[in-house]
């Protein structure tokens, strides 16, 4: 088991700053350092400068990341593979680090109302700065504790993956047997046909087994944030959930879901609610009513995450 007292958690990348000096962005990046490993998750949307900004100023040495793992392919995740790399390249050029992802991620990927929202970058011109993928479809375990959740199972009833993703027509993660029409994308297709992409198979977590409980990284839990928690419930054995933190796209759903999810994040018990991101401020603040700030806090880029006597301490905003 990870020992709590030994894990540190930053926020570097969130919509909102917890912190002065740091920069919000559109996306999502966060560091898990084990004591052991050092895990980069996502990267955020690549706007100029702000992840290795952030990075320096949270005292992050990128050279001390041991591996990348992305959620999934949307460039607000993984739109700063590219400075990264460079940078890394730049500083070590026989650095080689380790991209863990689903092999769906990096296919190109399309939003309603934006268009192409996929990683902005080729893996080939990924590897020229020493990327190597590993693409998976099942839990991967990086050590005995940490594990990359793979495909997560949908196993309720109330949540979806919305019907705002398309993929090209005929890609291998893009279910659909028939195309879809320019009004349905409300972008242009330039030409190019394209289906719906209601699975998001691509959406993966981090789960770390401690001492005090599991541990749950979210991207942005399109497949749903409480099927991820129980999946990592499922592939860990481990029933007890301390700490979930990250997406958990919420922003405009359903009363019902809303209401579902907050009983689902009761029943099962989870110590600390810490959310990001596509979370969405109404939906933030309807789990800060209804779970209570013993639960749950904001984790905005910026934000520290540290353990001290079995106790959660972050400088949330």
């Amino acid at each position: 088991m990870i020992v709590s007292n030994q894990l540190e958690i930053k926020t570097v990348i969130d919509n909102t700053a917890a912190t002065p000096f740091v920069i919000g962005e559109w996306g999502l990046s966060i560091w898990i350092n084990t004591g052991d490993k050092q895990i980069l998750f996502d990267t955020g949307a690549g706007n100029t400068g702000v992840l290795l900004h952030n990075l320096e100023v949270l005292n992050i040495s990128v050279l001390d990341i041991d591996v990348i793992v992305l959620s999934h392919g949307h460039q607000d995740h993984t739109g700063g593979l590219r400075p990264l790399l460079r940078k890394m390249h730049q500083l070590d050029p026989n650095k080689e680090i380790e991209i863990i992802c689903h092999p769906a991620a990096m296919e190109p990927q399309y939003v309603k109302n934006i268009g192409s929202f996929g990683c902005p970058y080729t893996k080939e011109e990924l590897e020229r700065y020493g990327a190597r993928f590993r693409y998976i479809t099942k839990p991967y375990y990086i050590d005995e504790n940490i594990v990359v959740s793979g495909e997560v199972a949908m196993t309720n009833d109330f949540e979806t993956t919305g019907m705002a993703f398309f993929r090209e027509f005929n890609t291998t993660s893009g279910l659909g047997e028939k195309s879809v029409s320019k009004e349905d994308l409300a972008f242009d297709p330039l030409f190019k046909q394209f289906q719906q992409d209601t699975n998001v198979l691509d959406d993966m977590a981090l789960y770390l087994k401690t001492d005090l409980g599991l541990m749950v990284i979210l991207g942005c839990a399109h497949r749903g944030a409480i099927n991820t928690i129980n999946h990592g419930q499922a592939v860990t054995g481990i029933d007890q959930v301390f700490l979930i933190i990250g997406g958990t796209h919420t922003a405009g759903v359903t009363a019902e879901r809303m209401n579902a999810t907050v009983n689902s994040l009761k029943s099962i018990g989870v110590k600390k609610v810490g959310v990001s991101h596509c979370t969405g401020l109404v939906a933030s603040c309807i789990l800060s009513q209804k779970l209570g700030r013993e639960v749950f806090f904001n984790n905005n880029a910026g934000a520290v995450i540290r353990f001290e006597k079995n106790q959660l301490k972050v400088n949330e905003f």
